[in-house]
């Protein structure tokens, strides 16, 4: 009876320590944006975290035990949203990927409050758009500004460029197709605030 006794108390250290050790860590995504974000991990693959939804990663780390203190993981993460950017406040600049610490036994959340606004642009026409650039134009006139341009849309093909929200101008849409074809969308009551889309689709024309 002694004997079992001084088994168990000595197994019981035994047991403290292996529960005392962890290894892994998450990242959780949650997108508060009204449109989808796209998130990569290192080497992963892409991944789609809709609207309004949460998206968890496991990451490998090594193994957290009483004698090696906090263990950590730098990881490199791509985050893109459709009306989200990734700022980053040393550069005054919008940027699509970051580096993150990892801590083995935690979650890290990662919450994509919207920040920008979104032009996506789809052809559901039988050509391929060979240009469409998108055009915002003060309310007043004075400004125009070409906030980017997309290449060569396959029919059924369909792309967005984030663009800088406000209520002091406007977006235009030029299309250009593989016949030539000239198409205008947009207007002065194309005026985006944060966290909203304007949705082209370009048809052939009847």
């Amino acid at each position: 009876m002694k004997n079992s006794l001084l088994l168990i108390l000595a197994v019981i250290p035994l047991l403290l320590l292996l529960s005392a050790c962890e290894s892994g860590a998450k990242l959780r995504v949650i997108n508060l944006c009204s449109y989808p974000a796209y998130v990569k991990v290192e080497d992963g693959a892409q991944v789609t975290v809709p609207a309004g939804s949460t998206q968890e990663f496991k990451v490998e780390t090594r193994t957290k035990t009483p004698f090696s203190g906090e263990v950590k993981k730098d990881l490199k993460v791509w985050l893109i949203g459709e009306t989200y950017s990734i700022f980053n406040p040393d550069t005054n600049q919008y940027t699509d990927s970051t580096t993150v610490t990892l801590t083995a036994g935690e979650t890290l959340e990662a919450y994509l409050n919207p920040n920008r606004a979104c032009i996506r642009v789809t052809n559901s026409s039988s050509k391929v758009i060979t240009d469409a650039t998108i055009w915002q134009t003060s309310l007043n006139g004075v400004s125009v500004l070409q906030m980017g341009n997309m290449e060569d849309l396959a029919p059924g093909e369909s792309r967005f460029l984030r663009v800088p929200f406000g209520l002091t101008f406007y977006y235009r849409v030029g299309i250009q197709d593989e016949d030539g074809g000239s198409f205008l969308y947009g207007d002065v009551n194309t005026i985006l605030n944060k966290d909203h889309q304007y949705h082209v689709v370009h048809t052939d024309p009847e």
